[in-house]
């Protein structure tokens, strides 16, 4: 019940069934979307400016407010690899609306030459998405001081959407930009 509403019912009978239904020993197969489908590359920042006491004061992404123009816009039906560069010392779970993409990997850099020179020089190897990353997402974790790829197909619907970090206290801090899928 909700609301006074039956909204489901159980009928359980005194007959016993047997249940003959399995797993199957292979799930739907993911086919990975190659990198030279991607039309374009975009790299966009996680940007934290602290007080002048060292507390969280702003996040943003791409170094903007939520309130700034549009900068992300994308052809409907195009495909295109993001590099999310995390500029933070904390993990972001970053969460594109009304899409669904594929990890591509992560690398640690030096984030002293990107705050410097805008030149991401790496510091590590590429290491590619774990076992249960490895299908469709529409959330993916960016860890502190790495790049993390992702690519991802603008497929479905022409309109305005958002891009944010899902940590509530960051996309209220300005860690949530709108995006622009165009016809």
């Amino acid at each position: 019940m909700s609301d006074r509403l039956d909204l489901m019912q159980f009928r359980v009978s005194s007959k016993s069934l047997e249940d003959t239904s399995q797993v199957p020993a292979v799930l739907s197969p993911v086919v990975r979307i190659a990198e030279s489908e991607a039309m374009r590359n975009r790299e966009m920042t996680l940007n934290q400016f602290d007080s002048d006491n060292g507390e969280p004061m702003v996040m943003l992404l791409n170094r903007k407010h939520w309130a700034d123009p549009v900068t992300e816009i994308v052809k409907l039906g195009s495909t295109e690899i993001w590099t999310l560069v995390n500029l933070t010392e904390d993990a972001h779970p970053i969460h594109l609306h009304m899409v669904r993409f594929q990890i591509l990997d992560r690398q640690s850099f030096a984030d002293y030459e990107y705050l410097a020179n805008d030149k991401i020089l790496p510091t590590g190897e590429r290491i590619p998405p774990s076992p249960h990353e490895r299908g469709w997402k529409d959330v993916v974790q960016c860890p502190p001081y790495a790049t993390t790829r992702i690519i991802v197909p603008f497929q479905g619907y022409a309109g305005r959407y958002v891009w944010h970090c899902h940590i509530l206290e960051h996309e209220a801090n300005d860690m949530m930009r709108p995006y622009e899928v165009i016809s």
